[in-house]
């Protein structure tokens, strides 16, 4: 248990390590917040094809900036490897995002679900931590970046599922039909 206490804090450290990493976080996180929100509002709507395309390209750009301070600054770094292909693997989703939403070859659902805000931002966030060197992941911070990521998706659900209730409330209220 202590490991898993010890996970959260190195991934809270890594937040406050470099504060020029905030110039990275905030768009991400207020593109986050506003997406879960939209979504929330407008429940009806998914991820068009655009949007799926968009969040993969804005994800790959992300990724891209992670690779050049990898190769620029840390590239004597002890996990260098680790890091790389950590990268890698977050590079060549960004790219099947992409490839699903160009040529449209999943279900929309299924492409909305692979580009969604909690999925997408979430990764880059940890790409940017990661990529920059902030965030050394090993077991427990793994563990623990899965269980932050269960309880975002939790959370962020609980924030849509009410945002979607109170605007059916307020169109029965207005005299509306609910979207």
């Amino acid at each position: 248990m202590i490991e898993i206490i010890n996970g959260f804090k190195l991934i809270g450290q890594a937040f406050v390590k470099e504060p020029g990493i905030w110039w990275f976080l905030i768009p991400v996180f207020l593109l986050w917040l506003g997406m879960e929100i939209y979504f929330g509002q407008y429940k009806k709507d998914r991820l068009g094809w655009n949007s799926i395309l968009a969040n993969g390209i804005s994800f790959a750009w992300i990724n891209v900036a992670a690779f050049r301070v990898l190769f620029m600054n840390d590239m004597n770094a002890n996990d260098f490897l680790a890091r790389l292909i950590i990268l890698i693997i977050f590079a060549l989703y960004s790219l099947f995002v992409i490839y699903i939403g160009f040529f449209h070859k999943l279900s929309q659902k299924t492409g909305s679900f692979l580009a969604g805000p909690t999925q997408i931002y979430f990764l880059s966030v940890v790409s940017i931590l990661w990529g920059q060197g902030l965030l050394v992941i090993n077991q427990f911070v793994f563990l623990c970046l899965l269980i932050a990521y269960i309880v975002l998706a939790i959370f962020f659900w609980i924030i849509r599922r009410k945002l979607g209730i109170l605007g059916e409330v307020e169109a029965i209220e207005k005299g509306e039909k609910p979207e």
